[in-house]
C-alpha cells in the first residue's frame, strides 16, 4: 500500500518547481488523512505534531507561486490515464459533472455570493452566503462499486463571460482533448439547455452530452416531405410533441428490456425518438424510460446511443454526489478559512443594489482565491488516492483499519475505511523507524 502511495506522490513532483513546496504537499497529504477535526490548517499542525513555526509556512505554501492548481491537475490526470481505471462506453470515457454549494460566513472571503438552495432537503436554508463550486470527475467502475475520481474543480465567478453550465462543458471538452480520448459528459437537468449542446458541438464530436430533460420539455418531429413540390421555403419543423404526455398517449410504441437500475435488476419500458429541439438547433435523441423508480426523459447529442446505455450512464451520475459527500464530510475539504485583508467587509445580508466588495490590492485577493482552490485540489488528490488504494489493496486495508462497521463494505473498502487504515499506518511509521517519503517529510517538519 505504501509503495503504491509513494509512486503516486512521486508522480506529483513535477507540479512543484522546488523541493520545499513538494515536501509541504506531502505533509498536507498526510495531514488530511490523519487529522480528526476540520478546523483549517491548524488541524494539520495538531494532527502531525508539527512545530508551531510550521503554521505560517503552511499558509505560505498555499499562496506560493512555486505551484498551481492547474499544474497539480495535469500530473494527477496523467497518473489516472496511466492507471487505466477509466470505464468506457462505445469507446468513450465517461466524465461526470455537477455543481455544489458550500456556506461561507466570512466577510473578507473572496468570491462569496448569495445563493439559493435548489435541493428539497428541509434542513437546508433557502438562501445563504457561500461559494458555488463546479466539479468534473472521471467515472471508474469496479466489481462492486461505481466511483467518481476527481479531475477538476473551480469556484464560480460572477464576472465570467460564460455561464456556469457552458464553462463546465468547455472544461470537460478540454479535458477529453488533453486525455486524447472522446468522452461522454453526464449531467443533471440543470444542464438541459441549448447552449450546453451547442458548446459541446464545438469540439467536433470529441464530447457528447447526456442529461435528464426537464418535465416541460417540448420537441418537434422532422418535417415530412410534401407529396408534390411547392413554391416557397420548406418547413423546418413537423408536429409538436410534449414528451411527458407520450408515456400515456403512445403506450404501444414502448418496448421492454431487462436492465440494472442503481444496482437492481428491473424491467424497463422505453421509447427512443430522434426529434428537433429548438434550443439545440438540430436533431437530438430522446429516451422516454419508465422503471420502478418512475418516469424519466433523457436527451443526448449522440444520435447512435442506445436506450439501455443511456440509462446505465445516467445511473452513474450518483457517484459524483458521493464524491461531494466524501470531500465535505470525510476529508473536510470545504472547511477552509482563507480570507483577504485587502477586501472590504461584505454584508452578511446584502441588498439587491448593494455595491459588491472591493479590494485595495486585487492581485493579493486573487492569490487568496487561488489558495482556496489549491486547498481543495490537495484534498481531491487525497480522495483520489484513497479510491485507487481501495481498488488495489482491499484486503490489506481491511486488515489494518481496525474499525468496527455495522454494515461491511465488501471487497472494495469505502473512503472512510481506507482513510482509517492509511492513518493507522502513517501514525505507526511515525512512532517506529520507517524511512518512507511521508515519514521523512513529517519528521523534517517536526524537528523544525
Amino acid at each position: 500500500m505504501l509503495g503504491y502511495l509513494e509512486a503516486l506522490l512521486g508522480a506529483m513532483r513535477p507540479a512543484f518547481s522546488r523541493r520545499a513546496p513538494f515536501v509541504w504537499f506531502v505533509v498536507m497529504f498526510a495531514g488530511f488523512v490523519v487529522r480528526n477535526d476540520d478546523y483549517g490548517v491548524t488541524s494539520i499542525v495538531r494532527a502531525l505534531a508539527l512545530a508551531p513555526a510550521c503554521y505560517p509556512s503552511l499558509l505560505n505554501f498555499f499562496h506560493s507561486s512555486a505551484w498551481s492548481a492547474a499544474s497539480l491537475r495535469v500530473c494527477w490526470r496523467q497518473w489516472l490515464v496511466n492507471q487505466q481505471v477509466a470505464s468506457q462506453e462505445n469507446g468513450r470515457i465517461v466524465i461526470l459533472g455537477d455543481h455544489t454549494k458550500t456556506p461561507k460566513d466570512g466577510r473578507r472571503i473572496p468570491a462569496v455570493a448569495t445563493m439559493h438552495e435548489d435541493s428539497e432537503t428541509a434542513s437546508k436554508p433557502s438562501f445563504f452566503r457561500g461559494h458555488h463550486w463546479a466539479c468534473l470527475a472521471l467515472s471508474v467502475v469496479t466489481a462492486t462499486r461505481r466511483l467518481a475520481a476527481p479531475l477538476w474543480a473551480e469556484i464560480h465567478h460572477e464576472d465570467w463571460e460564460e455561464s456556469r453550465a457552458t464553462r463546465l462543458v468547455g472544461e470537460a471538452g478540454r479535458l477529453a482533448q488533453a486525455m486524447s480520448q472522446p468522452a461522454y459528459l453526464v449531467l443533471d437537468a440543470f444542464f438541459a439547455v441549448g447552449p450546453v449542446l451547442r458548446e459541446a458541438a464545438t469540439f467536433g464530436g470529441q464530447l457528447h452530452i447526456l442529461t435528464r430533460a426537464k418535465k416541460n420539455i417540448v420537441a418537434y418531429l422532422p418535417p415530412a416531405e410534401p407529396p408534390t413540390p411547392r413554391r416557397g421555403r420548406r418547413r423546418k419543423y413537423g408536429g409538436k410533441l410534449k414528451l411527458t404526455t407520450l408515456f400515456d398517449a403512445w403506450p404501444r410504441r414502448f418496448k421492454t428490456a431487462e436492465t440494472l437500475v442503481y444496482g437492481k435488476q428491473e424491467t424497463a419500458r422505453y421509447l427512443m425518438l430522434d426529434l428537433i429541439w429548438k434550443p439545440a438547433g438540430g436533431l437530438v435523441r430522446f429516451f422516454l424510460i419508465q422503471t420502478g423508480r418512475g418516469r424519466i426523459i433523457l436527451l443526448t447529442s449522440d444520435l447512435t446511443m442506445q436506450p439501455m446505455t443511456a440509462l446505465s450512464l445516467y445511473c452513474r451520475r450518483a457517484a459524483i454526489e458521493t464524491l461531494f459527500h466524501s470531500l465535505k464530510n470525510i476529508l473536510g475539504a470545504m472547511r477552509y478559512h482563507f480570507w483577504s485583508r485587502y477586501l472590504t467587509p461584505s454584508s452578511r445580508r446584502p441588498t439587491k443594489n448593494q455595491t459588491p466588495a472591493q479590494s485595495s490590492n486585487p492581485q493579493k485577493t486573487r492569490n487568496t482565491l487561488e489558495a482556496i482552490e489549491k486547498f481543495l485540489h490537495v484534498a481531491m488528490i487525497v480522495l483520489g488516492a484513497l479510491q485507487l488504494l481501495a481498488c488495489r489493496c482491499g484486503q490489506q486495508i481491511h486488515s489494518q483499519a481496525h474499525c468496527w462497521l455495522r454494515t461491511p463494505c465488501g471487497p472494495n473498502p469505502s473512503e472512510f475505511v481506507t482513510r482509517t487504515a492509511l492513518a493507522n499506518t502513517i501514525l505507526a511509521n511515525l512512532h517506529g523507524s520507517a524511512k518512507d517519503t511521508i515519514t521523512r517529510a513529517i519528521r523534517e517538519k517536526q524537528n523544525t
